[in-house]
């Protein structure tokens, strides 16, 4: 079981998210930005975040780059509309190992989760 975070400033898409991934066994956390993914964070890492790619304030570049920075062992998805892919590039270089395009399906949900789960350091 590993702890995930699950940002994205859509409701809807938090839930879907997190329904999924405590089906599968996981403790799930949920933050509305980057912002709370931070303080979130600061209370309690996790192994795993989930986050979105375009959100208000903070995007989730910034978001990766704080978390590679400060919690260098977490992993972290990207989650993005297509439109979007030019940003998953620049947060896979801030260290996003793998994105979840939307709308999500549950299958390629799955992949990227046992990607993810693949890359915890040992000791997590």
């Amino acid at each position: 079981m590993a702890r995930i975070l699950v940002v994205d400033d859509e409701a809807p898409i938090r839930d879907i998210l997190s329904r999924r991934l405590t089906q599968w066994g996981h403790e799930v956390l949920t933050v509305p930005g980057a912002e709370a993914a931070i303080e979130e964070m600061a209370k309690s890492p996790v192994q795993i975040v989930f986050s979105d790619v375009i959100m208000p304030v903070f995007d989730g570049v910034w978001l990766a780059k704080q978390i590679r920075e400060r919690w260098p062992g977490t992993v972290i998805v990207a989650v993005s509309g297509a439109q979007e892919m030019e940003t998953v590039i620049k947060m896979r270089q801030y260290g996003a190992v793998d994105y979840v395009a939307k709308p999500i399906g549950r299958e390629m949900l799955h992949q990227a989760l046992e990607r993810a789960l693949a890359l915890i350091p040992d000791g997590d």
